[in-house]
């Protein structure tokens, strides 16, 4: 696995020209999280993930190289909680865009979009696009972890990783509850306020529909908490287990759509 921002250009010519490239795109957002994670998960919980898709891809011929992370996005559900950024859709289409007509300039024409932020507004972008890059037929392009397919969705985040939770309410968890925060003690531990944890109550008293649909935001359906779930449920061990279940199903549905090499 290449960093495409920590190599230099003749290197990339050579992976060019190579024709084995795949190129991963992980995109998150500036969101709060509850008091305990830092605003930035949703773009560290995508590169941990491609991270750990990549071995997948290798073993079946790709050249993975990971572009720079896209670290904005629509994030209009969390904007009343301080630091929360958002941009408008046509935005991040646009950046979306013109990254991967960049690619396919330089021979890159595998391009997976893996996306760590669950937004239905950011997601139909992330998808819209895809729609641009493929109607151009510069590229073949994937939308990969949270996409506006429930199915790929659950594909790529939720097959097989229900046994790994610790929550008395599993179906109840949600942003910034268990799962969130499990990754966090994985991957970026020094970012997440362990001392905080330990007094959070569980939250699985809010309108699940309005959750999902997003017809209330998130300090509304939280009571200004800014999580759902139990985060004291979290651990590191299970944030281990998600970030491999995930990685293995994101290789799994990207191989499923184009194959090996």
């Amino acid at each position: 696995m290449q960093h495409l921002a920590k190599i230099p250009f003749p290197e990339v010519e050579r992976l060019a020209r190579a024709g084995k490239a795949l190129v991963i795109l992980p995109v998150g957002v500036v969101e709060e999280h509850g008091a305990h994670l830092p605003l930035g998960v949703d773009s560290f919980a995508a590169e941990a993930y491609a991270t750990a898709t990549a071995p997948h891809l290798e073993e079946q011929g790709y050249d993975v190289i990971v572009a720079p992370t896209i670290n904005y996005g629509v994030a209009h559900q969390a904007l009343n909680f301080a630091g929360t950024l958002t941009l408008q859709a046509e935005t991040l289409k646009s950046l979306v865009v013109d990254i991967g007509r960049s690619l396919a300039k330089h021979g890159f024409n595998r391009l997976v979009i893996l996306n760590g932020h669950r937004d239905l507004d950011h997601m139909r972008t992330l998808d819209a696009a895809r729609s641009v890059l493929v109607d151009e037929k510069i590229s073949q392009v994937l939308c990969t972890g949270f996409t506006s397919d429930p199915a790929v969705t659950g594909a790529c985040y939720r097959e097989g990783v229900k046994q790994f939770y610790r929550s008395p309410r599993p179906d109840r968890e949600g942003h910034g509850g268990e799962s969130e925060t499990s990754v966090a003690l994985h991957c970026f531990p020094d970012l997440v306020r362990k001392e905080l944890i330990e007094q959070l109550e569980p939250n699985f008293d809010y309108d699940v529909e309005a959750f999902r649909n997003e017809t209330e935001d998130y300090g509304t359906l939280s009571g200004g908490r800014g999580y759902f779930g139990w985060p004291r449920a979290a651990s590191a061990e299970t944030g281990k287990q998600l970030v491999l279940t995930r990685g293995r199903n994101i290789a799994q549905f990207i191989l499923n759509a184009w194959g090996g090499l």
